[in-house]
């Protein structure tokens, strides 16, 4: 699947709570760009939360922008990004957060396995 430049994000049709997901990505080969520059995407969860995708090879960025990342919150233990153009792989196990009324019961959780 790709995007067409200018048409918008992929989004499911279905509302989810808690889901497995497995995605296979590459990001492209742009020797000029840097940082936030490369491939820059993301794998947003309930609208509210980003798992970065981006080229983190020998690209410098901010820790909790990089790929893997819980974008704007949490850095990945380890840059595992492969070359531009190779394929990486993320499996995303993602709790949804739990309410009482308007109490939270359980905070949101993720996982990001990657490579």
């Amino acid at each position: 699947m790709e995007v067409k430049p200018g048409a918008g994000s992929i989004i499911t049709i279905k509302k989810f709570t808690d889901v497995k997901l497995h995605l296979e990505f590459r990001t492209p080969f742009m020797p000029e760009a840097r940082g936030q520059g490369r491939g820059n995407s993301g794998v947003y969860l309930q609208g509210r939360y980003e798992v970065q995708v981006l080229d983190s090879y020998n690209n410098p960025t901010y820790a909790d922008g990089q790929a893997g990342a819980i974008y704007g919150q949490y850095p990945p233990l380890v840059n595992p990004i492969r070359k531009p153009g190779e394929w990486n792989v993320y499996d995303i196990i993602w709790e949804a957060p739990r309410f009482v009324g308007q109490d939270l019961a359980k905070p949101a959780f993720v996982s990001v396995i990657f490579n």
